[in-house]
């Protein structure tokens, strides 16, 4: 990277700037000024290098009006694999995607650390809904996203918890306002769980779903992933809807 040999003598201030534009990494852009419909990973946190996420703005972005959020987790800290199974949703009910790199099944505070990054990255260089926060999680990643909401003393919308129920430090009721769309393979080992957790929740009152699919322990399929997106966003909209 040879900045002082690419500007020759006589060189306006318009040649600087595309020659560094040439060499910034697109996860450092000022501004947040992103690319629109399609998976950026990974996008480094401004604050703290060591923390990253994939992220996802949907084609109609525009930081002029503020936009729902849903923070992802996956259990081995591939952001991308959720990214990539909400997108098709996101880009159709118009909500960004954030899927940490870092949160990862393990010790809570590497949990509580990734999701502090995230959110103070997101907020600073995205226009988002502070009324539209959502959270989805697959086994381990699902506990992360039903906790988010304590973990960072937050109103969470919704979550959609796939093949995972609630951390040992929750309880139903500390989610009893939080629409929870859950999925669960058939063989998955935590399929009781889920049972059980739908049960609770929707004995307290609290907005609940749960889709069962032919499968294990997995991330659920693509047409469960848009109707979980689907049906928070219906409850957004009427928070009275029964949707059995």
């Amino acid at each position: 990277m040879k900045i002082l040999g690419m500007l020759q003598p006589g060189a306006g201030i318009g040649v600087f700037i595309v020659a560094v534009s040439l060499i910034l990494p697109q996860p450092f852009l000022l501004g947040g000024d992103f690319a629109r419909g399609e998976i950026i990973d990974p996008v480094i946190c401004e604050h703290d290098i060591n923390q990253s996420y994939a992220l996802y703005l949907p084609t109609a972005y525009q930081p002029g009006r503020r936009w729902p959020v849903m923070y992802c987790f996956d259990p081995g800290g591939k952001g991308s694999i959720p990214v990539g199974l909400f997108k098709e949703g996101a880009e159709k009910y118009g909500c960004i995607l954030v899927g940490s790199n870092n949160s990862r099944n393990g010790p809570w505070e590497i949990i509580l650390q990734a999701s502090r990054a995230i959110w103070r990255d997101t907020h600073a260089r995205l226009a988002i809904d502070g009324q539209r926060i959502y959270s989805a999680g697959f086994s381990g990643g699902a506990r992360a996203a039903c906790g988010l909401g304590k973990m960072l003393s937050i109103k969470l919308s919704g979550v959609i918890a796939c093949g995972g129920g609630l951390p040992a430090w929750l309880e139903p009721r500390d989610i009893v306002d939080v629409s929870w769309f859950g999925t669960v393979g058939l063989h998955d080992f935590n399929y009781q769980e889920m049972q059980e957790l739908e049960f609770r929740l929707r004995r307290q009152g609290s907005p609940c779903l749960l889709r069962i699919f032919q499968g294990r322990h997995s991330w659920p399929p693509l047409k469960l992933a848009l109707e979980g997106i689907a049906w928070l966003y219906e409850q957004a909209a009427d928070p009275g809807v029964d949707p059995r």
